[in-house]
């Protein structure tokens, strides 16, 4: 081993020799499903909330 392969505290070799091995990208997995089932049924309607502020009274009609 060479004096400039040591490795220290304050230096670190990098080199492809300590570097572990790369793989390639793996390839996206796809799962066969069945077609999809049919919408259920719509659920019950909620309470109805409270009343809002009264608007402004509008402009008096002409008699």
């Amino acid at each position: 081993m060479k004096r400039n392969d040591k490795l220290s505290m304050n230096k670190g070799r990098i080199g492809p020799e300590n570097i572990g091995p790369t793989f390639p990208a793996l390839p996206p997995i796809y799962v066969p499903t069945g077609s999809t089932g049919p919408t259920g049924p719509t659920g019950v309607t909620g309470v109805t909330g409270a009343t809002g502020v009264t608007g402004v009274t509008g402009p008096t009609g002409s008699t």
